[in-house]
């Protein structure tokens, strides 16, 4: 609206002008004269507003789904002019999709000052993401022109770390060498070898206070030990290109990670070992608060691009895992190959545990089969598993 107001204005302009010819009124001549001067004037300044400015860029370097997130962004003007307010806009890349994005405050740029402005959003979908750049707009000081400009800026990096979403699956009891201990939550503590230490939580025995670590931090911390139940739990994620269903941040893969991460963090505070075979690149043995950060960062990364179906990449882990481990396979498309999958890891002592979900719920449209299929799931009990249904309400939430 306000060029459509500077180009109005340049017509009404050039015609008074043209009318002062013809009626031979030097009045009119010097009325449109000043007009054309101050049309000018204004597009220069316009002009010159996003002209040599030098721009900071702050954001945070991780952040779970959901969360707010706050973007600093600093302008210094290089040019000892005064300025006329402008609006930064940051370049963000389109595959970070967001909510309650804030308008970022107009700023006048000072040549002595650095001023700052921020905006916020919540990212709505996990993954690791990078841009540079931001768009400049700024205006004269009667609003008439706008000029933008785009300037190349140190590359941000956020990784947007998934959100665990409540899900209820049991660690099988005999997943171990022996009886699993880890559904009683109390075998962290009750080992020999230690472990780290970590934050006391209720229920703690005061005898594992780590008091050095306590007396340094001033926060209540104990001692951790391994389980002596040696229980063991692996999580395989379809990846497979092809296989993640929905739309936006709505996926199967996205509710999958999910629920990966809480199985994950459940586990670990339970007592279990946790890997996640292919994500892993030698995982921490450290506190139950490193290892989980660990995993957190690992599931950011996933992306539906894999060449191998979730049965091929399982058959590659057979006899990578001690007798009494359990594999959690998560897949909401079904793939025949997992059927001789579950065949060969059992035979090298290794349980495979697989939780399905309904592709359909994802997406009614399409054509894939469901990892819900009555067929499907009838094959993978004959080959000696026995799957789990998965909920895939959380699919839909946004559509009610």
């Amino acid at each position: 609206m306000r060029n459509v107001a500077g180009f109005t204005l340049t017509l009404a302009s050039a015609f008074l002008a043209v009318v002062a010819l013809m009626l031979d009124s030097p009045a009119l001549f010097y009325m449109g004269t000043a007009l054309v001067a101050t049309i000018i004037a204004c597009r220069i300044q316009a002009r010159l507003s996003v002209l040599g400015l030098r721009f900071e860029r702050i954001t945070p370097a991780s952040v779970r789904v959901g969360d707010l997130v706050t973007v600093e962004i600093t302008v210094w003007s290089e040019k000892k002019i005064r300025r006329p307010l402008i609006d930064v806009r940051d370049n963000r890349p389109p595959r970070l999709l967001i909510s309650d994005l804030s308008p970022s405050l107009p700023i006048a740029a000072a040549y002595d000052l650095p001023i700052q402005t921020q905006y916020q959003f919540r990212p709505l979908k996990r993954g690791r993401y990078r841009w540079s750049g931001l768009t400049v707009e700024g205006t004269d000081a009667l609003g008439l022109y706008v000029q933008r400009r785009r300037y190349e800026t140190t590359p941000a990096e956020m990784t947007v770390l998934p959100r665990p979403i409540p899900v209820s699956v049991e660690l099988p009891a005999a997943a171990g060498w022996g009886i699993s201990e880890a559904e009683s939550g109390q075998t962290r503590g009750a080992g020999l070898e230690p472990r780290g230490v970590r934050q006391y939580v209720q229920g703690d025995s005061l005898r594992h206070v780590h008091w050095r670590s306590t007396a340094k931090t001033g926060q209540l911390l104990v001692k951790e030990f391994e389980a002596g139940t040696h229980s063991a739990a692996a999580f395989l994620i379809q990846n497979t290109a092809g296989t993640e269903i929905g739309f936006g941040a709505k996926t199967s893969l996205e509710l999958i990670c999910g629920h990966a991460v809480f199985l994950a963090e459940t586990f670990l505070r339970m007592g279990a070992k946790v890997e996640f075979p292919g994500l892993d690149n030698n995982p921490s043995h450290g506190s139950v608060q490193e290892r989980t950060h660990e995993i957190y960062e690992e599931i950011a990364s996933i992306q539906a691009d894999a060449k191998e179906s979730i049965g091929e990449q399982a058959m590659a882990l057979a006899g990578q895992f001690p007798p009494g481990s359990v594999l959690f396979v998560m897949l909401a498309v079904a793939d025949a190959t997992l059927v001789d999958a579950i065949q060969r890891l059992g035979a090298t002592g290794t349980s495979v545990v697989p939780l399905v979900y309904d592709a359909a719920a994802f997406d009614p449209r399409s054509r894939v089969l469901s990892a819900t299929d009555p067929a499907f799931l009838g094959s993978i009990r004959d080959a000696g598993a026995a799957p789990t249904m998965m909920p895939s309400e959380a699919a839909n939430e946004d559509s009610r």
